[in-house]
């Protein structure tokens, strides 16, 4: 996300306070162009550079609040990469918190801004002005922040208009990103973070089906043996640990390439793009393993689990419902020959 300007008239603009015709005409710009856009990341790009040139600044930012990691990140950074901070730290940690808009024009006399970025790269940050971005509920769910105003005085210093002009973008930013979560909610298991049924049908569809014609693409289905006396021993909190223990196993196994679903309950599939049915059974067998001498602590236990696989290489002739159902048959073989094996 290395890009300064969305428009090619952001440069002239840098150093001009926008008049109200001028404001106008750069808000129908990037209006017209949200239009059309149909990517959630080119989108936030777009309404965080809007956001810049709304206050006339030297950088911006768009922040999500992971909770589940509790930590915030940038979706959109004009200028820089992706930054991630733990969660209630810095500005943008008190604006969240807080839900409170924060003005600074003296960053490095407030307690709050770590200057540790600044050091490392030489950047001089004269003026912050960060505001806490919510949903239709009026939930915190990230922030906007603005770096560096600049006007034609060669002042850098927020005020109440740029707090007013500001407060558009993080609008948009706030019903866009909420779109995305409520999507994302949609299609993503709850526990894991996984794709669900829903997110693997439209993740076949979108690469799997039109990949199929150039591509080879393999499909294992796993599932966790005897997940049942994990349960019943040790509790459903327990059982819930494992799944999401084994689910991080499956996502780093797969390095961010294909998908992995959590298909219902304890059962699993991965999809592999350009792989063969041998080296899928070579994938899935040192995956066993792996799984096999893994341990997973729940409070003061140390659990251990074993998988059953089945491979298949999927076919372009048969339909999602028809190739899930091959590599099915192959995973009940494997739990029916002793579990804890990989059947291709």
């Amino acid at each position: 996300m290395g890009c300064k300007y969305a428009n090619k008239e952001g440069a002239e603009l840098e150093k001009k306070v926008l008049q109200a015709e001028e404001l106008l005409e750069q808000i129908f710009y990037y209006m017209g162009q949200l239009v059309n856009e149909k990517d959630f990341s080119a989108s936030m790009l777009l309404l965080t550079d809007l956001g810049r040139v709304l206050v006339n600044s030297e950088r911006a930012s768009f922040w999500y609040w992971d909770t589940r990691k509790k930590q915030y990140w940038t979706l959109a950074a004009l200028d820089s990469q992706r930054i991630i901070v733990p969660e209630g730290t810095g500005i943008v940690g008190a604006s969240i918190q807080n839900n409170e808009t924060i003005t600074i024009n003296n960053p490095y006399e407030d307690p709050r801004f770590n200057p540790q970025v600044d050091k490392e790269t030489g950047y001089v940050t004269k003026s912050i002005l960060c505001m806490p971005v919510t949903n239709t509920a009026g939930k915190v769910i990230g922030a906007y922040q603005a770096i560096n105003k600049l006007d034609d005085e060669g002042e850098s210093a927020f005020d109440e208009r740029d707090v007013r002009r500001m407060a558009l973008a993080a609008m948009y930013c706030g019903k866009n990103l909420e779109s995305q979560l409520l999507y994302q909610e949609a299609h993503m298991d709850q526990l894991t973070g996984l794709k669900n049924r829903r997110g693997f049908y439209e993740y076949y569809e979108d690469v799997i089906e039109p990949g199929l014609q150039e591509h080879i693409f393999s499909v294992v289905m796993c599932d966790i043996d005897h997940f049942k006396n994990v349960n019943d021993t040790y509790g459903h909190n327990a059982g819930d640990v494992v799944l999401v223990h084994i689910s991080s196993m499956l996502q780093e196994a797969m390095q961010e390439k294909g998908a992995v679903v959590r298909w219902g309950g304890e059962e699993f599939i991965m999809l592999l793009p350009d792989q063969t049915l041998k080296q899928a059974a070579g994938f899935a067998e040192l995956l066993r393993k792996k799984v096999e001498a893994s341990i997973c602590t729940f409070e003061d236990l140390s659990l251990k689990v074993t998988m059953s696989f089945g491979v298949n290489e999927l076919s372009r002739d048969k339909s999602s419902d028809e190739n899930i159902k091959e590599v099915d048959e192959k995973l009940y073989r494997a739990k029916t020959t002793g579990r804890n094996k990989v059947v291709a």
